[in-house]
């Protein structure tokens, strides 16, 4: 079995090792202080430069460590993005409440959003969870029905911006998601690929498949 499937699956885990590894690196480069303290030791012949070796190890080992563990984060918030979206099933949030917390990431605020999910073949719950919701799509909020895509085993999900913005829009045609963001053909594809990295094991590939099958 190999990491990467035939019919599509090896782009996109390159896609989420490629940011991974950018985030790492970019992580090391705001922390060239680091290095810069411990080529200064070594290439300068000063007095009293001891401190600048163990200043220098030290913050590059933390460069190192925040850096691995944000590249981590990345490539495996990709990897459940992929999986979520092969297995999950359509749904409908309710938002029931909208708060800020005063943090950005990457300049995009994150938000405290009270939601109550259901949808055909789910059992309906509620969540409240923080997202980080880019300015543009906050309009879509106060709409306060929003498309989730859910994994009815975990209750796993994550939002369908783009089947959002246009939930109100036409019926799609048969066999396209709402949204028409993904085929039926798609996600048996996609399912095939994650099976083929190890993402899934073959029961959840099986019950996966079986929900796509079943909602045709």
């Amino acid at each position: 079995m190999t990491m990467f499937g035939e019919s599509g699956a090896g782009p996109r885990v390159s896609s989420h090792l490629t940011g991974a590894i950018g985030t790492f690196l970019f992580v090391m480069l705001c922390g060239i202080v680091g290095p810069i303290f411990l080529a200064c030791y070594f290439l300068l012949d000063l007095p009293d430069t001891e401190w600048m070796l163990w200043t220098g190890i030290g913050v590059t080992l933390l460069d190192v460590l925040i850096g691995a563990g944000l590249g981590w984060l990345r490539y495996r918030g990709g990897v459940r993005s992929d999986r979520l979206r092969a297995t999950g099933v359509n749904g409908v949030a309710e938002v029931t409440s909208i708060g800020q917390t005063g943090v950005q990431i990457n300049d995009q605020p994150l938000m405290v959003l009270g939601l109550r999910i259901g949808g055909d073949g789910l059992v309906p719950f509620e969540v409240v969870t923080r997202k980080v919701v880019p300015a543009f799509q906050q309009p879509l909020l106060y709409t306060r029905r929003l498309a989730v895509i859910v994994d009815p085993d975990t209750q796993e999900f994550e939002i369908d911006w783009e089947a959002t913005a246009s939930m109100n829009g036409p019926m799609p045609p048969a066999g396209v998601s709402e949204g028409g963001a993904r085929t039926v053909a798609e996600r048996l594809s996609s399912l095939d690929d994650l099976r083929g990295s190890g993402a899934l094991t073959e029961d959840e590939y099986r019950r996966a498949r079986d929900r796509i099958v079943d909602g045709l």
